[in-house]
């Protein structure tokens, strides 16, 4: 059996907790869906979305349908990048102008 699924949105409501909604569209042949991280399975709906929350770093995702007669092949893979890191490191190098008031 064979489909072709392309994962269509990717929302990203926080990048802190890393939780991902992955939606696609439906397939007529299809009962459920399998959401793959990483290539792990880790979660299965009938709906054409699915919430997650996914490891840090670079994430792999994929999904395939499922009916009576088995499960297709895997989407072709979305790639989700790592979160970006808080900034940190700073350091001031001059002081380019100062302004002192005295009280009145």
């Amino acid at each position: 059996m064979k489909y072709l699924f392309l994962i269509l949105a990717l929302t990203l409501p926080s990048l802190a907790d890393r939780t991902v909604t992955f939606a696609w569209d439906a397939t007529e042949e299809a009962d459920s869906y399998t959401l793959y991280i990483n290539g792990v399975p880790v979660g299965s709906t009938t709906a054409t979305e699915i919430t997650v929350q996914i490891p840090d770093g670079r994430t792999n995702a994929n999904v395939t349908g499922v009916n009576i007669a088995g499960e297709s092949e895997m989407s072709e893979t979305l790639i989700v990048p790592p979160a970006p890191k808080t900034p940190r490191g700073f350091r001031i190098s001059k002081i380019i102008r100062t302004t002192i008031s005295t009280p009145k």
